[in-house]
Formats: structure tokens, sequence, C-alpha cells
């Protein structure tokens, strides 16, 4: 689900967001079902969890399972940086959005108006068919790469490359606005409309303009892997026939045996996914959806804002979507790469928030956080 004036002109008002207060817990029974939920990972020969719990400006519960390092034998923690993959898109959004409510652009706006290499297009691609996934470019990894490489993060690749591909084909998959078809590369090129608005990188604009007012100190967009990035979780996939098997598919030998395998990502890409964080940044993000001290309902109601369009999908937002779970209405993306599980939702209604972050590529965050919400509501914490 993805997309030369300075960014000093920004008028509306910033606050900062305090760090959530823990004087919510929950009662010993409710926690000891959460901790069992995540039994089977709470050890130090096992890849594990991170999560928090949020309602309203309280934390109910936050903690750390399993090992953030294998080699070491590292405890995950809530301070433990997870990559969040594709959760990273409501930052990008985000980073859309504030560009909007200064005047910098607009969700009309053509594309090619920022990108003149988009023109080449007969249809007209606008912002918002790179928000809402529904521009009809071809997502670059299901393009093939030069060389006959391989498009797995393992290998080297960046954001121009990605772009560079998915827009060497003339022609689009559909009309813009027709289909609905979850692409990175269109938030991949947001990340471009950005630099070329703001005049500066993409990164820097993020840390200046989203992360420092949210006192999000320990989040980052990791466009050079060489960055040494304190108490990152190392991502992990289960050495089983299935994985083998993939790898090797891929070109990369692996051995049979053993329990898991590292998986490195070894590609600087962002937009789409990129973004490195922590249980203690991510409730300080989720937090402001309640108190909305940064951006104010202008920010809020732009990040929550849907589209209709000439096909049946109608519930994405600005790197979010709407569902339901046992009847309550809830945002929420889910993120999962090699390596990788993430998953953010939140329950507006009741102003519940659960975060769940795995460096392993198994994970299941997304069916962790909806186990973890059936606890909650369960326990009457709803």
């Amino acid at each position: 689900m993805k997309k030369n004036i300075s960014v000093l002109l920004f008028l509306f008002c910033i606050s900062c967001n305090p760090t959530p207060k823990n004087d919510g817990a929950l009662d010993r029974q409710t926690g000891s079902e959460i901790d069992n939920l995540f039994a089977p990972f709470n050890k130090m020969d096992s890849p594990g969890y991170a999560i928090g719990i949020l309602k309203d400006t309280s934390i109910l519960y936050e903690k750390g399972y399993g090992s953030a390092n294998l080699d070491y034998h590292l405890p995950v923690n809530i301070r433990t940086a997870f990559d969040i993959a594709s959760v990273s898109k409501q930052f990008t959004a985000a980073g859309i959005a504030l560009l909007i409510m200064h005047d910098s652009l607009n969700l009309n706006d053509p594309v090619e108006n920022y990108l003149p290499e988009l023109a080449k297009y007969p249809d007209t691609i606008r912002i918002k068919h790179l928000i809402y996934n529904t521009s009809g470019i071809i997502d670059y990894f299901r393009l093939p790469r030069a060389h006959d490489k391989s498009w797995l993060d393992f290998y080297y690749f960046d954001n121009d490359e990605a772009i560079r591909t998915s827009l060497k084909p003339d022609t689009l998959a559909f009309h813009p606005g027709d289909q609905w078809d979850y692409s990175n590369v269109n938030y991949m090129l947001l990340t471009k409309i950005i630099e070329r608005v703001t005049g500066e990188p993409f990164p820097a604009f993020m840390e200046r303009r989203l992360f420092r007012p949210l006192k999000m100190d320990h989040t980052l967009v990791n466009d050079d892997i060489s960055t040494v990035i304190p108490n990152r979780a190392t991502p992990y996939n289960p050495r089983n026939s299935e994985y083998v098997r993939a790898y090797r598919q891929e070109g990369i030998s692996v051995r049979d045996t053993g329990t898991w395998m590292q998986h490195h990502r070894n590609a600087p890409h962002f937009g789409g996914s990129g973004i490195v964080s922590t249980i203690v940044d991510l409730l300080k993000w989720e937090r402001n959806f309640f108190t909305k001290d940064f951006g104010g309902e202008n920010f809020y109601t732009l990040m929550h804002r849907t589209e209709k369009f000439n096909h049946d999908r109608d519930n994405q937002a600005f790197g979010l979507y709407f569902g339901t779970f046992r009847d309550k209405t809830f945002v929420a993306w889910e993120g999962g790469t090699s390596g990788i599980s993430s998953q953010i939702i939140r329950f507006p209604d009741d102003k519940i928030a659960i975060i769940v972050l795995s460096n392993m590529g198994s994970g299941e965050a997304s069916q962790k956080a909806n186990e973890l919400a059936a606890i909650l509501m369960d326990h009457s914490c709803f």
C-alpha cells in the first residue's frame, strides 16, 4: 500500500509529544494471558517479539520476549530497534500530509509536475493515485531486474533502481483509479516528490519534521546499510525446508541443519518500507492519534482520509486501512518480509492501540495483534 520550496515555511502549530504514562497497567491475569501467548518464543535461543499496548495516554503493557540476536543472546526489550517493513508506509504518507497541510502540494496534483519522467504516460497519474495504490504503475519486483539479479533484499538495490525498473514500461497496467494494486514503488515515488518539494533528502525531512517533534528519538529512515543502529534486532527466518528451498532458488547456498537463519537486509530502499523504530517510539506515535498534539485535527483527518475510485476498495487511508474486528472499527497496517513481521492496529473509538514487532519472518505479527485484542476484549479492557 506507496508515492523547491523550503519546509521552513511550515506555520501550523506542532507541539511536543510527551512519553505516554505507564499508569494503566493490566491486572495480573490479563498480563499472564499475554505472556502465555508469547511463551514459546520467550527464550534466548529463539528470535522474539516486542509489544506495546496503549489506552488513551496510558501504557497498559509493554514487554519483550525472546532474543534480539542469537549470536550473543541479547534479549528483546521495548527499546530494541526493529525494521518495521510496510508499516513504514504510514510515515511516508504522513510526510505527504504535512506538505498538504502547508499547501505545498495537493492530492490532485499530477505527479509529472514533480517527476517529469511520468509525463510519458497518456493517462495522468495524480498524487492520490500513489497514496491509495491505484496508479497502474507495475511494482518493481514483478519486473525482471537487470543482469538477471534477484530482487530479494538480501542483495543490494536502492530506490533509484527500483523506480527506474518500474518506469521502464511505456504503458501502465491499468488506467489510474480503475484498480487497487498494492505497490511499494508508489510510496518510493512519494519520497521523491517530498524531496523535490522540500529540497532536502527524505530521511532528513522525516527526522526534522516528524520524528524530532514527536520525540521519536530512536526512529529513522534506514537509507544507508552501513549505518550503526544501537539495539537493532537481527532478522531471522526458520531453517525449514520451505525457507531453505526458497533461498536456494534465489542462488543463496544454505545448509539444511540448524533452527534459524539470519537474513540481513542489504537493500536500502525506503518509502514503502525502511523505517527502523522501537516500541517506546511507536507508542508516542500512536498516542498522538488520541491527543492530536502534533498537527492537530487537520493532520488526524488527512491521515484517515479515504477516497472512492473506479474500483470497490475504499477502506484505505494514508498508509492505513480501515477494518473491523469483533464488530469494532480499527485502523491498521501490517508489514512482513524476510526476517521481519510487524503490525500496528488502533481502535479509535476505544482509544486502544496495539503494536507487535518481531525479528522473525514467520512472526505473523498481525495475527498476534488480533489475539492480543481478543484478550483485552475478553477482560473488558475496551
